[in-house]
């Protein structure tokens, strides 16, 4: 399980840097990761009632592979997270992409 969970926190590691590299720099994100580790700030964060503006920057400019939820749904690392929490990061983005796209309406 604890090469599962460097997987995960190298994952989302990854992401992090390729949203520096298009100028965007999550650092409530990534103080987050750095108190509770990435398994816990995913957590955290699924649970959370709201869409945090980095989900909502990240799936309107189409790079919903970055946000923490689709991270957490890819099937290498859903054995970390709870039915329940995937279900939630399924419909965070799901829900978010509604809003965006009334927004735009």
């Amino acid at each position: 399980m604890e090469q599962v969970r460097a997987a995960f926190a190298d994952a989302i590691f990854e992401a992090i840097r390729e949203c520096r590299e298009f100028g965007y720099h999550p650092a409530k994100w990534e103080s987050m990761n750095r108190e509770l580790t990435p398994v816990g700030a995913a957590k955290k964060l699924v649970l959370s009632g709201d869409f945090q503006q980095g989900l909502k920057r990240l799936l309107g400019e189409s790079r919903e592979h970055l946000t923490v939820e689709a991270i957490m749904l890819r099937p290498e690392f859903s054995v970390l997270f709870s039915r329940e929490l995937l279900e939630m990061a399924k419909w965070r983005i799901v829900e978010c992409k509604k809003e965006l796209a009334k927004g735009k309406s």
